[in-house]
This record gives C-alpha cells, sequence and structure tokens, in this order.
C-alpha cells in the first residue's frame, strides 16, 4: 500500500468514525423521557376568622366613651390555614361597620340614627397582633388577639342623647400567606 493510498484509507476510517460518533451524540440529545405527577395542585387559602363575641370596645374610662375620646377595639382571630398568615389590611365592614343598637336617650330610632352619625370608625386603623407589630405572621392553625388603636371616636360636639349608647362595630379582616 501506497503512502497516499493509506492517508486515504485513513482518512476515510478516521471520518467513518467521526461521522458514526456524530450520529450517536445527536440521537443522544433528543432522547427524552416523561414524568407525570398524578396528584399536583395548588394549596386554596381559607379566609381568617374573626372569633364570634370576641370583638370588644376598650375605653380610657370605666364609664365608656366620652365626646372627643376615642377607644380601641380588640378581637380575637383564627388562621384556619396550615400555612401563616400576615394581616394585609384591618377595615371596616363593607355593610353595617357602625350600628347603635341601645342606650339613647331617647331610645328611639331617629336618636340612634343621630349617635351613629356622631360616632366615626378609623378606615384604617394602626393595630398590633399578641403586641406584636402588625406584620407580625399569625401562626398556622393559631388564635391572636388584635388591638386596633383609637378605632372608633365619638365626635367632640355629641349631646346628651348619646349618653350609655351601646353600639356594634364590623370590620374586615384581610390577610394573604406568609
Amino acid at each position: 500500500m501506497t503512502l497516499a493510498e493509506l492517508r486515504t484509507l485513513l482518512t476515510a476510517a478516521g471520518l467513518a468514525a467521526t461521522i458514526g460518533a456524530s450520529g450517536w451524540a445527536f440521537d443522544g440529545l433528543f432522547k427524552s423521557t416523561q414524568a407525570r405527577v398524578p396528584d399536583g395542585r395548588a394549596g386554596g387559602l381559607k379566609p381568617l376568622v374573626v372569633i364570634e363575641g370576641s370583638v370588644h370596645s376598650v375605653f380610657d374610662s370605666e364609664d365608656g366613651l366620652f365626646p372627643g375620646h376615642s377607644a380601641d377595639i380588640t378581637m380575637r382571630v383564627a388562621n384556619p390555614n396550615r400555612v401563616a398568615m400576615t394581616i394585609t389590611s384591618i377595615t371596616p365592614a363593607a355593610t353595617a361597620a357602625k350600628v347603635v343598637k341601645a342606650g339613647t336617650t331617647p331610645d328611639d330610632d331617629a336618636t340612634r340614627a343621630y349617635c351613629t352619625d356622631r360616632l366615626t370608625v378609623a378606615t384604617t386603623p394602626v393595630f398590633a397582633i399578641d403586641e406584636h407589630p402588625a406584620a407580625y405572621r399569625i401562626p398556622s392553625l393559631a388564635e391572636v388577639t388584635i388591638v386596633l388603636r383609637s378605632a372608633v371616636t365619638l365626635n367632640p360636639d355629641t349631646d346628651d342623647r348619646c349618653q350609655r349608647m351601646q353600639f356594634e362595630t364590623r370590620w374586615t379582616v384581610a390577610g394573604q400567606n406568609a
């Protein structure tokens, strides 16, 4: 075999090996497999729950709310979720956020309406959760006490018709997973 024939043979063998290797590598790049997750799903959050009967006023006097004064509101809130929650807002309820239920003089609808108008409910009250700042995370499946600071105020020019009034406030507590 001449040197030229040997070169041609070696070149052809090298080319065949390169093409064969390239073909194998090319096939290897396009091999695929599939995996399935039979129970994959995103979680759903339940709303935070204000415990019924837990919403109370905290006055600066044992006698109640006086004209020109404010009161804090406390409430117990439960997190029914299996993840921690952060409260994003606490606002007066969309309907019947404040109602005077009784105790006005005279105790009639017109006087209750007058006293309801004299009661101001804070639109975005500052609040604390179990004496922590508002950014505190409510642990999963836990209950906390929330205090809304100066949440209600009785107008300074309120007259005697509202003495001993009994009022009710309603709040919307919104949260997101922490």
